[in-house]
């Protein structure tokens, strides 16, 4: 996660508590990252919060990486 992560934490937080079924992001570093996604996933399950997929804009048009 960046040095300050409360940007990112935040839009987690608010997509996580209004229960979205997607988080859309260019944040490929931090939050659209497959290393990070499982500890948020596993986060976020304890804390008993929905756990929005993680994609890109290219991802969400079907685009290929």
């Amino acid at each position: 996660m960046p040095k300050d992560p409360l940007g990112d934490a935040l839009h987690l937080a608010l997509a996580s508590y209004h229960k979205c079924d997607y988080l859309l992001t260019w944040n490929c570093q931090h939050l659209a990252n497959a290393n990070q996604f499982a500890h948020l996933r596993r986060i976020n399950t304890l804390l008993g919060l929905t756990v929005p997929s993680l994609i890109t804009p290219l991802q969400l048009l079907g685009e290929p990486l």
